[in-house]
């Protein structure tokens, strides 16, 4: 994108779709890498975008003290009237990004993941991960044994967000680790 007001638009779309806090840093490292913006282009259209009011600190700084930024109502209006301009691959493309570079845990995503014993002997493993009361991921398999169902506790646990990421992309088709050589 090399026209400022579609970038900005796409800021308004992004910010919108992540629905929480983030600061300018984040936004402008998940547009340029997903090649959508240079960094310092993104962060003067950002800056634009907060003297216009369609992004304000939202009150409640990152774990770093940085301000955070919200999408404004004026900055809504803005997004939903103007974002069908922008093609829906690029849209996901920068989502899923964003998914990536942003932590659940800055997120705000739960983590549950237990084990059953089952009548045959074989253990079931359920694990989810839970977004603003929302379930993102729910998975549920069963295994032989106790140590397998107590590994795969051990690293989801350790490693939600790589668990998350691997799934969508095998399901997306955005990777095929089983047949890739």
């Amino acid at each position: 994108m090399k026209d400022k007001s579609e970038i900005k638009v796409f800021i308004l779309h992004l910010m919108d779709r992540i629905g929480y806090p983030v600061n300018c840093t984040d936004i402008c490292s998940i547009l340029s890498q997903e090649s959508v913006a240079g960094y310092f282009e993104c962060g003067d259209c950002f800056t634009e975008l907060i003297e216009a009011g369609h992004v304000i600190d939202s009150g409640i700084p990152d774990e770093k003290g940085e301000i955070t930024y919200v999408v404004s109502k004026s900055g809504k209006t803005i997004e939903s009237a103007l974002s069908d301009q922008i093609s829906s691959p690029i849209k996901e493309a920068s989502y899923r990004s964003a998914i990536r570079y942003l932590s659940f845990e800055k997120r705000g995503a739960m983590v549950n993941c237990h084990k059953t014993r089952l009548d045959s002997g074989k253990y079931s493993v359920h694990c989810e991960i839970v977004e603003k009361g929302r379930r993102v991921l729910e998975i549920n398999i069963d295994v032989d044994t106790e140590r397998e169902a107590d590994m795969m506790l051990y690293n989801f646990r350790r490693r939600p967000e790589v668990v998350f990421q691997g799934t969508m992309a095998l399901v997306s088709g955005e990777r095929n680790y089983i047949f890739e050589k």
